[in-house]
């Protein structure tokens, strides 16, 4: 497998945030603590400590958790160091996406996974987490997947916080994807058959599916749907309820933000969602009460506040809380994420201070894409690069649809011509009047746009003549952007491994360095010429 390396701002699908965070430039730094870069990861490692008994309730927590569930010598290693003082973590996480959910999930992993081994010493150990997001409630975003193009989806009416759906009716679900992964993954399959089983909530189901998958690599796999971490975040959550921390704190940062950049999350007075069966509903201010808003309890603060101090699992933070709780129940040294979420971290730059919690290193993602070799030749042969796939695609069809026409398409000596034509009439026809110079300038306007009329139209004509030519460039552009969409944020990742096999995730952990901030294109030979 041959990989190529562009810079991401030649790929025109990132925005200047990601860029700025990138290149760690002047307008960024004040949002974050410590910068993406390799001494930045080291000066958060130096200076993360964490609370024994905070430490004490994580393990605790993953104990509970992870219950009788088979797990590799890696796994129960990592999580016997969290034990101990100086044990360090790099989180990474996602919504329960059916299936595991797009190939930018299996990137996350790998890059979590990278950045924590090569910051690992004997001294501080650094452990990788996934962070499972299972107390979202749009079921919309999680209830499919994509593979082969083809959307599977579980039909469930179930309701609240997704990670506690049961699994009921996952059997149709099940077998499609089955089916579409094709023979040769058996090893995948009895993973999914073995994980997503009626009765199972998908919390489980994730927590399988990542631990088969990534055990080996020793990855940790948390919900943070649990009372012993509620508990722990307990204070913080006071907070918001009295004070509404993220709304004053963002409110700050969001008048800080240099022009071009903007928030990315919307801001509630109260950013905290109360639980309960088969609901999550947003807490919002109502008067001098709080309404648990459609289904829930109108309390006073006083009332909220015991609420809380009793049943801290019943509450739960929405997205810019989130990564509150995150540093708060880990002792984490940075957090890989895409450039939406990395943007909304910066909105809270300020929270994490008012509450006096170590940010993270906020750490972009690799993104990649797969290109069959057969289309990386069929690229060569019509004179493309790969760079070409990520060009304006007008432009693209321009030039190939030029290369072979017999005759020009650009009308542009004639439009040079017929300028130089106007400006003369207009000299010689200024001293007659101003109507001259009006009529001279609409006759110039008719004119010209008659010559943009001709070159359209020869255009038309030499893509008509080379439409072979074009099919062919958009059938592998399509590859790139299935729908219109990077191929990386709508194909599930479990194709890859299909068509790849599991050694494509080591590969992928060596080939993807989320330091080298570099956009991969993988050319990948056929499956016979892998195996050979």
């Amino acid at each position: 497998m041959r990989r190529l390396a562009l810079p991401y701002a030649t790929t025109g699908q990132f925005s200047r945030v990601v860029l700025d965070l990138l290149e760690d430039a002047p307008a960024i730094q004040p949002f974050r603590q410590h910068g993406f870069t390799a001494d930045g990861l080291q000066r958060s490692l130096e200076e993360r400590h964490f609370p024994a008994a905070h430490r004490l309730a994580l393990s605790e927590a993953l104990r509970q958790q992870y219950g009788d569930l088979p797990r590799t010598q890696a796994v129960q290693d990592n999580i016997d160091r969290l034990r101990h003082a100086g044990t360090c973590t790099i989180t990474t996480g996602h919504q329960l996406c059916l299936f595991g959910g797009p190939a930018f999930v299996l990137f996350k992993v790998l890059n979590a996974v990278r950045l924590a081994r090569d910051r690992s010493t004997a001294e501080r150990p650094v452990v990788p987490v996934f962070w499972m997001a299972s107390e979202d409630h749009d079921l919309a975003e999680v209830d499919h997947v994509v593979l082969r193009g083809e959307t599977v989806r579980w039909n469930t009416t179930a309701g609240g916080p997704v990670g506690r759906m049961t699994l009921t009716g996952i059997g149709p679900a099940l077998q499609r994807v089955e089916t579409l992964l094709g023979p040769d993954a058996m090893r995948l399959r009895d993973l999914l058959r073995e994980a997503y089983t009626d009765g199972r909530t998908l919390a489980e189901a994730t927590r399988r599916l990542i631990n088969g998958l990534f055990g080996h690599l020793g990855v940790v796999v948390l919900d943070g749907d649990d009372p012993l971490l509620k508990a722990l975040f307990a204070p913080v959550m006071r907070e918001e309820l009295l004070n509404g921390l993220i709304a004053r704190t963002a409110a700050y940062a969001e008048q800080q933000f240099p022009e071009g950049y903007s928030a990315q999350a919307h801001v509630r007075p109260i950013n905290l969602f109360h639980l309960a069966a088969g609901s999550r509903a947003r807490i919002a201010p109502d008067g001098d009460r709080l309404q648990v808003l459609d289904v829930g309890p109108r309390w006073t603060v006083d009332e909220a506040l015991a609420e809380l101090e009793q049943r801290p699992e019943d509450f739960s933070p929405n997205v810019l809380m989130r990564p509150l709780y995150q540093e708060t129940v880990l002792p984490n040294v940075a957090y890989v994420g895409g450039g939406g979420e990395l943007a909304y971290w910066m909105q809270l730059r300020w929270a994490f201070q008012a509450v006096q919690l170590p940010m993270p290193v906020t750490a972009l993602r690799t993104s990649a894409v797969f290109l069959a070799g057969a289309d990386a030749e069929r690229l060569e042969q019509l004179g493309l690069s790969v760079q070409d796939l990520f060009a304006e695609p007008h432009g693209v069809e321009r030039r190939l649809a030029e290369q072979d026409a017999p005759f020009a398409t650009r009308l542009d000596a004639e439009r040079t011509a017929l300028r130089a034509l106007f400006a003369g009439l207009a000299d010689r026809t200024r001293a007659a009047g101003p109507s001259f110079e009006r009529s001279a300038a609409s006759a110039e306007q008719r004119a010209l746009h008659g010559l943009d009329r001709m070159e359209q139209r020869l255009l038309r004509t030499a893509k008509h003549r080379n439409e072979v030519v074009l099919r062919r460039y958009h059938a592998v552009r399509g590859s790139v952007f299935p729908n219109g969409v990077l191929q990386e944020r709508r194909e599930g990742f479990l194709s890859l491994l299909a068509d790849h096999g599991p050694q494509l995730i080591d590969e992928l952990l060596n080939g993807l360095d989320p330091l080298e901030k570099r956009f991969s294109v993988f050319v990948v030979p056929p499956r016979s010429a892998q195996e050979a």
